[in-house]
């Protein structure tokens, strides 16, 4: 025989806690992910790591890191423009 009690209701000031606390928590989480941004670009423009390790430690992916850039003006260096063209010829080189 089961004698665990039924859950409480939660009250209207519980959900109004919660929700107070995910609009604190949102803005917190805006708030460091504009900082951590700012360093990204940061480390870009400064050229002093490796654009792929600054995105494995931020955390976010190398596509995300890439498109940030590039809205902020910071375009890939001219050797991984040759090296990306000379990908896309080989690829469009191969047989089907």
């Amino acid at each position: 025989m089961n004698s665990t009690p039924p859950p409480e209701s939660p009250t209207l000031e519980d959900i109004a806690a919660a929700g107070t606390r995910r609009l604190r928590d949102a803005d917190r989480l805006k708030k460091s992910s504009d900082e951590l941004k700012e360093l990204v670009l940061a480390a870009l423009r400064a050229g002093t790591h490796k654009p792929t390790e600054v995105a494995k430690k931020s955390g976010w992916t190398g596509a995300h890191v890439r498109k940030m850039a590039r809205e902020a003006g910071i375009e890939p260096d001219d050797r991984y423009k040759e090296r990306a063209e000379r990908l896309r010829r080989a690829q469009a080189e191969e047989p089907s």
